[in-house]
């Protein structure tokens, strides 16, 4: 079996948390142990103790810790060691679920805590010593063949939580791409779809987001096709193949996985579904921003055209509109010749930066122009001849050509 590695035993700030804490009382816990025996980049260091909150900073304060209770309702404090956070739970055991939250009670049973989580690859525990405790029985051997299963019946966990769902798509994406699905858990997903729609959109956003980060995820977003979830969580954008013509641009032209890009080649591009996904999913203003721009662009775009004609494109729609959609065509392009030219246009939109318009609205107030809307009539008129030139005519220029709009 794989033995944990190093990035997470030499780990300065675990070393100093665990002096902290009574001798057995705190152990690694979950994505950190998992990760460290797959051999695979540990993103987080959580830890679970016996202890319980009131006594987990008192021993962190002791030790001169700074902490936040990030989560204290739910038993988590989190230790802050050289800007590093280090989630430290107290083992619980659920009293009530009800598919978005638990209510828990605390319990000093590393057995009983286990029991309340996800999958057996997650319930395994670690001390500093390297030593591994798999209160399941289950855990280690599925890290062995990559398996992705619930602890217990199936049903039951996810009906503790349906985000749950989520997060078995997103494990299978991220550590198991290739691997078979457990029948129990994939039944078991598919006959709780429908809880998706009683969580919050926030945490469904974050799921998708994560899994369409995945390395190669189009295997496990066309299986949740075929299970008909990802109709229900994206019927806007439940087009599995889009997703995995973009992920062959990707490794052809290593370019670097974008989950908004290989959202948008799932989807069409019309104005207002991407809209009411975006809304739905209650994305940020920046996310929102770049699909609904992407959906509602209306340029002209053509590869053989000419540099002026191109730069004139990327200058009206906005560099990363053309961005996307260029590379959405080269994608979608079984010509080779032309997917390269879609290409060549996505690189000159990454790498042109667009000047500035030398013309503002205090140049015209100077020029006699009275503020309101003929000035942004003549502004607007004076763009265009900038852009028509080419981006070439200067202020002076400009200026003289304002005088001829009357």
């Amino acid at each position: 079996m794989s033995r944990l590695t190093a990035e997470l035993l030499d780990d300065a700030g675990a070393k100093e948390i665990f002096t902290a804490f009574p001798n057995g009382a705190i152990r690694f816990v979950g994505g950190c142990v998992r990760n460290a025996l797959l051999g695979e980049p540990i993103r987080d260091i959580d830890l679970a103790t016996q202890l319980e909150p009131q006594d987990s900073m008192a021993a962190l304060k002791a030790a001169k810790i700074r902490y936040i209770e990030t989560g204290i309702e739910h038993g988590t404090v989190t230790a802050i060691l050289d800007g590093q956070p280090y989630e430290i739970t107290s083992l619980r055991r659920d009293v009530a679920t009800d598919g978005r939250r638990a209510t828990v009670a605390y319990t000093p049973d590393w057995a009983e805590d286990a029991q309340r989580r996800d999958f057996t690859v997650n319930a395994l525990y670690a001390d500093l010593d390297g030593r591994i405790y798999d209160p399941t029985g289950q855990g280690v051997e599925d890290i062995k063949t990559r398996r992705f299963r619930f602890i217990g019946e199936a049903k039951d966990r996810i009906a503790e939580d349906y985000l749950r769902i989520l997060r078995y798509f997103r494990f299978m994406a991220w550590y198991a791409p290739d691997a078979k699905f457990d029948a129990a858990a994939l039944a078991a997903c598919r006959d709780g779809k429908g809880g998706l729609k009683s969580l919050s959109a926030e945490r469904v956003w974050s799921e998708i987001k994560t899994l369409l980060c995945a390395p190669r995820p189009h295997r496990v977003v066309n299986i949740m096709l075929q299970q008909d979830i990802l109709e229900t969580l994206l019927p806007e954008a439940s087009n599995a193949e889009g997703l995995s013509l973009i992920m062959q641009l990707e490794s052809r032209e290593a370019i670097t996985p974008d989950p908004y890009l290989r959202l948008m080649a799932m989807a069409a591009r019309q104005p207002l579904p991407i809209a009411l996904l975006a809304k739905r999913l209650k994305m940020s203003k920046k996310e929102s921003a770049r699909l609904r721009q992407w959906a509602d662009d209306g340029t002209p775009l053509d590869p053989d055209t000419g540099e002026r004609e191109k730069r004139q494109a990327i200058y009206k729609a906005g560099n990363q509109v053309v961005i996307d959609r260029a590379r959405l065509r080269a994608a979608g392009e079984p010509d080779p010749v032309l997917s390269a030219r879609w290409m060549r246009l996505a690189e000159l939109a990454a790498d042109w930066t667009p000047p500035q318009f030398p013309i503002s609205g205090k140049d015209l107030k100077a020029a006699g122009v009275t503020p309101g809307e003929d000035m942004g009539r003549k502004l607007k008129a004076l763009e265009a001849l900038w852009v028509r030139s080419g981006f070439t005519a200067d202020k002076p220029k400009l200026m003289m050509a304002l005088q001829l709009l009357g």
